[in-house]
C-alpha cells in the first residue's frame, strides 16, 4: 500500500495572534493549536474548548493546514507520524514565533502527532475519515 502526503512548511518567525481553534472537522480548512506550558510541561492546546493534546478530525484527500502559535520560551517542531514513520513536520518554530504545517492526508487512519522536542508529554491523535 503506497502512502504519500505532500508537505509544504512555513514558518513566520516573531509573529504572535490569539489561539483560536478552527477544527475543520471533515472538511478543508485550518487548525490552530497552542504550547502551553502547563505545570512543569509542555502541551498543545486547543484555545477555541481549552483542550489539552486534543484529538484533531481530518478528512481524507482534503488540503489542511495546522497553524501553530508558540508564545513561550522554548522551541518546538510538530511531528505527524503513521505507523511510526515521520510523515509531516513543521521545522522549528521559535520561542515567541509561530509556523505552520500543511498537508494532505491520502488515506483514512489514525495517525500520531507531537513535539519533536517534547514526545511524551505533547503528543495527541489525528483522526482521518
Amino acid at each position: 500500500m503506497a502512502f504519500v502526503i505532500g508537505v509544504s512548511a512555513v514558518l513566520a518567525v516573531g509573529l504572535l495572534y490569539p489561539s483560536i481553534t478552527n477544527m475543520a472537522a471533515f472538511g478543508q480548512g485550518s487548525v490552530q493549536l497552542s504550547v502551553k506550558l502547563v505545570g512543569s510541561d509542555f502541551k498543545w492546546i486547543n484555545s477555541a474548548s481549552g483542550e489539552t493534546n486534543p484529538t484533531l478530525m481530518l478528512k481524507a484527500n482534503t488540503p489542511q493546514t495546522i497553524q501553530i502559535q508558540n508564545p513561550t520560551q522554548a522551541m518546538h517542531q510538530l511531528v505527524i507520524d503513521f505507523n511510526g514513520k515521520q510523515v509531516a513536520t513543521s521545522g522549528d518554530i521559535a520561542a515567541g514565533s509561530s509556523g505552520q504545517l500543511s498537508f494532505t492526508p491520502n488515506q483514512v487512519g489514525t495517525f500520531g502527532y507531537h513535539c519533536l522536542y517534547h514526545p511524551t508529554t505533547m503528543k495527541g491523535i489525528i483522526q482521518v475519515q
